[in-house]
């Protein structure tokens, strides 16, 4: 995958390619924003929304151990944070502000840096509110909270979220999905429904992973995107730990 010769933007080799330096550009962020943090650590959510996307980009390009050292000076502010998103999330701050900073947290747990949070947190509650008013919610935002309600066990929640309407009775195996993020995840949806294999899921995962740097590219998909469905799959389909997921994921997708 990443092995090819084609460093352009939208593709894996793009993304790992010291021309575009996506990797330093993320160390470099996170330093800058992290030392802010640090030391406003009354206001964790203005930063660890920030930089929910910089670790996750971490978390895929320079692997789980960088990422883990990067994110655990920032761990202890994760609970507050997701506490001040909780109280903020029906009144101050849009839905958006509270799945950000649930996506730094998960970055967090699938790079071994912190554990059980995600779970802890209010989230499912989020994502029923959110549900609730999908009308007045844009598609990518919906296609995340889809990924997160598969990552907390919650198949029909997450169908509900993307949309479609019922979900099939039974998997047809070996369906791939590429773009289509919707279809994803209610593919992933039935799947842990019907309690389908790995085997008969790894091709719309793959083909996931395959299309995810054009989705990017094209603003369809974000860094964190992608570590919430590496952690449905991972963890969902495959039944690994959270904590390999990111390592999983890194070891997925670097040049050979």
């Amino acid at each position: 995958m990443a092995g090819s010769s084609n460093s352009a933007p939208g593709t894996w080799a793009g993304l790992f390619s010291s021309e575009w330096g996506e990797d330093a550009h993320a160390r470099e962020l996170m330093k800058r924003f992290g030392a802010m943090a640090l030391a406003k650590p009354n206001t964790p959510v203005t930063h660890l929304r920030t930089l929910a996307d910089v670790l996750a980009s971490l978390v895929v390009l320079t692997g789980a151990g960088e990422a883990r050292s990067a994110a655990g000076p920032l761990v202890p502010l994760c609970e507050p944070a997701l506490g001040q998103a909780g109280r903020a999330f029906a009144s101050v701050d849009p839905p958006r502000v509270a799945i950000q900073v649930l996506s730094f947290v998960n970055a967090a747990e699938v790079c071994g840096a912190a554990q059980g949070l995600v779970e802890a947190s209010a989230a499912k509650a989020w994502l029923e509110a959110i549900a609730a008013s999908a009308k007045k919610q844009d598609d990518l935002l919906l296609y995340r909270c889809g990924l997160v309600a598969l990552c907390l066990g919650e198949p029909a929640l997450a169908a509900k979220l993307v949309g479609g309407g019922e979900l099939p009775a039974a998997l047809t195996p070996g369906e791939q999905f590429g773009f289509n993020v919707q279809g994803f995840v209610r593919y992933l949806a039935t799947a842990m429904t019907t309690g389908a294999p790995s085997e008969a899921v790894r091709p719309a995962w793959e083909s996931f992973v395959e299309g995810f740097p054009k989705n990017k590219a094209a603003e369809r998909a974000s860094w964190s995107d992608l570590l919430w469905a590496a952690r449905a799959y991972f963890v969902g389909v495959e039944g690994r730990p959270v904590a390999r997921v990111g390592e999983s994921l890194h070891a997925r997708v670097k040049p050979a």
